[in-house]
């Protein structure tokens, strides 16, 4: 009895740290590590003389959403978005065969959340090219929308080794990075923030004293909840 308690407790701690684990990363990074680590859908993509295991859209493929242009919308369609090429992929009319749209002819786009909790809101993107001109053409994910500073997160994949697999060395895996960045409307100025909460305080000095508002633990453990605070704070400043 005393050993089956044992193994309960061990089970339900191991559950409980995996969930906080998960609940601290990005969602989107952690869907392609624990699809790397169930061995993906057991193919591989061939890009230039490498082949590559993962996958490069976010979320995986044909996601529910709708994605307007300047002179067109679809609205509850399948997207599928590339981070490695930044492409979107857009079917239309049930259709098996994408339309490939780059950044620079696609607005928006929003994925819409999903019934299996893959996706637990919807996730809202904007063309680079509405943002600002200077920044490479890409899409970014808006985290908060202020009347003069607004925080957008954006997604990129890289070809990375497999660590588990040294002898084929064609092989290579997809690995999702992901950076923060803002634009002040009033400065035109659009940088990416640097993830250290000193830093983050000397960024912002002269319109607000962040000093006080972060501790370690919120901003090392739920970063991006940290973020949107401290940019409510900015635009109400």
């Amino acid at each position: 009895m005393k050993s089956l308690y044992l193994i309960l407790l061990f089970s339900f701690s191991t559950t409980l740290l995996f969930s906080q684990a998960l609940s601290y990363t990005d969602p989107a990074s952690g869907y392609l590590k624990v699809m790397l680590e169930k061995g993906g859908d057991g193919t591989y993509q061939q890009i230039g003389n490498f082949k590559v295991i993962g996958t490069s859209y976010l979320y995986g493929e044909k996601i529910k959403g709708s994605a307007y242009a300047s002179k067109d919308k679809s609205e509850n369609i399948e997207l599928s978005y590339n981070t490695y090429t930044q492409q979107l992929d857009v079917y239309v009319s049930n259709s098996s065969k994408a339309f490939l749209k780059p950044a620079n002819e696609i607005d928006s786009f929003i994925l819409f959340k999903s019934k299996s909790n893959t996706l637990k809101s919807d996730l809202l993107f904007y063309s680079s090219k509405l943002i600002s001109p200077s920044i490479k053409s890409s899409f970014l994910q808006v985290i908060y929308n202020g009347k003069r500073f607004s925080l957008y997160k954006a997604y990129n994949s890289t070809l990375d080794y497999v660590s588990t697999n040294y002898i084929q060395a064609e092989l290579r895996q997809f690995t999702l990075d992901y950076s923060y960045c803002y634009y002040d409307s009033l400065t035109k100025q659009f940088k990416k923030l640097k993830l250290n909460k000193n830093k983050i305080i000397n960024e912002f000095k002269s319109i607000k004293d962040f000093s006080e508002l972060l501790d370690d633990d919120g901003f090392n453990n739920n970063l991006e909840e940290i973020l949107k605070m401290l940019f409510t704070n900015l635009n109400n400043n």
